[in-house]
């Protein structure tokens, strides 16, 4: 596959470009062929139904669900938001046909809120913030870019 025709090369744009409840962030750039080869070094655990972690804020697998974003993945992007609010987690989910990927961040300060609080583990349900943003929310200032390098990430 070519830089041109990746299946990630156009940013979601009705997901991605949704006003944020979190205020403004700084532009971030990824490059498309970064989610195809996490894909692939991914592809053997994605197989055997197995979750890859990677690190960039999260950027993790689903290998069999939605693209959402679990208990799980909320508390583990929860330390890199609070580090640095840009960070992002990508979800790739091969196997759902609406949706292969998603780029998404904790809300702020709903979400952060909520997770701050939290003293469960595993997978369990989390409450509404107080504020009645949503736990997590599409990134509006997260872009893929197909002028980048393979390993381009552009603030």
């Amino acid at each position: 596959m070519t830089q041109t025709d990746s299946k990630f090369a156009d940013s979601d744009q009705s997901s991605c470009n949704q006003p944020s409840a979190s205020g403004v962030l700084q532009d971030v750039h990824i490059s498309p062929l970064l989610m195809e080869d996490f894909l692939e070094l991914a592809r053997e655990n994605t197989e055997k139904d197995l979750e890859t972690c990677g690190v960039l804020g999260a950027f993790l697998t689903h290998p069999s669900q939605s693209c959402f974003m679990s208990s799980i993945d909320l508390h583990t992007h929860f330390s890199y938001q609070a580090m640095v609010p840009e960070a992002f987690a990508i979800v790739m989910a091969p196997t759902d046909q609406s949706r292969s990927y998603g780029i998404f961040r904790l809300s702020d300060p709903g979400g952060m809120s909520v997770l701050k609080e939290c003293e469960e583990s595993g997978f369990h349900p989390h409450g509404e913030p107080a504020d009645g943003s949503p736990i997590y929310e599409h990134c509006a200032n997260v872009f893929t870019n197909t002028n980048l390098s393979k390993y381009g990430l552009r603030y």
